[in-house]
């Protein structure tokens, strides 16, 4: 019996062989396989669509056929589970015994993959997962399916995964079942060695069909199949003695845990194969957890397309270097080694778990060491370059405070010639106030002093003084504290009083291994102080990276013990001055300010201008 024919598919629109069967309403026929045929009907009791499995005559040649027939229906009935179609009752007459099943409006495992060609192997872990659950609740009831193949595996249109035609199953202990009568034991492409063989069956059966399933599923091919004119011999020799090819070497993108796992499941002996569907699917639902780090090396290495007949799997296009991957197979090992300890010792406390992660860092040390060699010349090069980033920094940092000095200077020689020019306006300006009151006076004593009014010269406006208000720290006493411990005189220059202050000068030198920075800078007043405005003028990294850092700004109000945030920038630092107003309405009183950063590379803090 050739696959298409097994395997036939649906067929709407034909007419049915059928048009009642007892309360049923023949609508279509569904299609037909080596047990009989399925029909779309409508339960006229229920006013509702079900699917009806008619068995074959053939089948019901003898009474002691037929009492089969009735336990093993009675047997799925009860297998109740969202992963496997359910049988609603069994139908029989005197010409007729059919099966009543659910309808799952949707596509065969085959059509689905067909329709998809670009589904990731994430989705169809996740579909592979459903699988192994309602063969799981299966084998623990005691059956055994023996046909598990795509034509038997439905996904609906919500994406529900569920089981089909349990007709061949059978009990895992007992002798007697419908297919000693002559009927198909299941489909040859997908049949375990043993089934092959007539001999003993049980789960690790269906085991070894879902291993074929999965390698169709990631390579969109069978792994045993005719390359000549043997047909279903060839076939079924193959699948005795020839060892399945492994899918890595076949799709560089499979994870090779995932590659070894299907060739365990295909392995020819049953005893060595997974004891059970759930260690199976605890497997996958692990593999799912760390997909990420079990990428092939050589899958993204370089950027390209790996194309098969009925799939497109595409690589990245960003290159791992060998530090990328120590870290990726130390991070996956941490992970494994962890699961395995709480699984031996179920009550294990995590820092135990973390205690024994000792002997694993010893190990995996000798494989980075490797990586860090490699690395050495590249971080030196780093350094260097960092290095004179920073020297170019300082330097820059010098010529802006020589820039800001003498943009003081001149800001105080135009203050002092303002002075003069209105210092010389106002003592013309007397002088002609003086003059004009000494006519006026003249002319009203020559008039009658009751009806002359004299008339003086409006004093013209002066323009209004022009005042350099200055930064609250060159008047208020108070005191400033860093967190890298340098100290700072109130009296000079710092990041509060005109000045600037660079951080953790040593992160130019990092390696690999090195993490981020916290530090702070706080100034606190002898006494309470009012302000109208702070300015940070700069708290920044220069053009290094500033990714996960933050620059927060707080105050700490008169009278309380918490500080309070005014400002906070992430993944960005302050190279362009930020004036902060709104705080002086919830904070009228203050006792100090205090500046809080997060770097991994050297940061200037300051000038930051606090006015009244």
């Amino acid at each position: 019996m050739s696959e298409d024919k097994d395997e036939e598919n649906i067929v709407l629109g034909n007419a049915p062989d059928l048009t009642r069967l007892g309360s049923y309403t023949i609508e279509s026929r569904l299609g037909q396989g080596g047990m009989g045929i399925v029909y779309l009907a409508t339960d006229e009791n229920l006013g509702r669509p079900v699917a009806i499995k008619v068995l074959h005559p053939h089948l019901l040649t003898h009474e002691n056929l037929k009492q089969r027939f009735r336990r093993e229906a009675r047997m799925h009935a009860k297998l109740m589970h969202p992963n496997i179609v359910t049988l609603l009752s069994l139908y029989e007459d005197d010409t007729y015994m059919a099966l009543v099943m659910e309808v799952v409006n949707g596509h065969d495992l085959k059509a689905f993959l067909r329709k998809d060609t670009s589904l990731s192997i994430k989705k169809k872990l996740k579909i592979a997962v459903e699988i192994l659950k309602g063969l799981e609740a299966a084998h623990e009831f005691g059956m055994v399916h023996r046909d598990l193949k795509p034509a038997n595996v439905l996904i609906s249109n919500k994406g529900e995964v569920k089981l089909l035609d349990f007709g061949l199953a059978k009990p895992e202990e007992g002798g007697d079942d419908l297919t000693q009568s002559g009927a198909t034991v299941g489909s040859f492409r997908y049949m375990a060695p043993e089934q092959i063989l007539n001999n003993p069956i049980d789960a690790r059966t269906d085991l070894y069909a879902f291993g074929i399933l999965l390698f169709y599923m990631l390579l969109g091919k069978l792994p045993f199949d005719a390359t000549g004119s043997g047909g279903e011999f060839e076939i079924m020799e193959k699948q005795v003695r020839e060892p399945a090819p492994k899918p890595h070497d076949l799709d560089a993108s499979i994870p090779i845990p995932l590659s070894n796992l299907i060739l365990k499941l295909l392995e020819k002996n049953k005893l060595h194969r997974p004891e059970n569907a759930a260690a199976v699917r605890e497997s996958i639902e692990t593999m799912l957890e760390q997909l990420h780090f079990l990428a092939s090396p050589k899958k993204t290495s370089k950027a390209t397309a790996i194309k098969s007949k009925n799939t497109v799997l595409k690589t990245s296009s960003t290159s791992l270097t060998n530090h990328q991957i120590a870290k990726q197979w130390f991070s996956y090992g941490q992970f494994r080694w962890r699961k395995l300890l709480t699984n031996l010792v179920p009550n294990i406390k995590k820092s135990h778990a973390d205690l024994s992660m000792v002997a694993l860092v010893f190990i995996v040390l000798g494989i980075s060491s490797i990586s860090v060699l490699g690395m050495a010349e590249e971080t030196a090069k780093q350094t260097k370059s960092t290095q004179g980033k920073l020297i170019t920094l300082s330097q820059v940092q010098a010529e802006k405070e020589k820039a800001i000095e003498a943009q003081a200077a001149i800001d105080q020689a135009v203050l002092v010639a303002q002075q003069k020019e209105k210092d010389a306006k106002e003592k013309a300006a007397k002088t002609i106030i003086t003059a004009a009151a000494e006519k006026a006076k003249a002319v009203a004593e020559k008039k009658v002093q009751e009806k002359i009014k004299a008339k003086v010269t409006p004093k013209p406006k002066s323009k209004p003084k022009r005042r350099v208000i200055r930064p609250i720290t060159f008047s208020a006493k108070h005191t400033v504290k860093r967190s890298d411990k340098s100290k700072v005189d109130a009296s000079k220059k710092h990041e509060f009083r005109g000045g600037s202050h660079l951080f953790y000068p040593s992160l130019a030198e990092k390696s690999w291994l090195s993490s981020f920075k916290r530090g702070e800078s706080t100034i606190l007043f002898d006494k309470p102080v009012s302000l109208s405005r702070i300015v940070i003028h700069k708290a920044s990294v220069g053009r290094l990276d500033f990714t996960h850092g933050f620059v927060q700004l707080e105050v700490k109000p008169e009278g309380k013990r918490k500080w309070k945030k005014i400002f906070k920038r992430k993944d960005d630092d302050v190279d362009i001055a930020v004036t902060l107003k709104s705080f002086k309405k919830d904070y009228p009183s203050i006792e100090g300010v205090r500046i809080k950063f997060k770097t991994k590379e050297p940061i200037t803090i300051g000038p930051i201008d606090l006015y009244k």
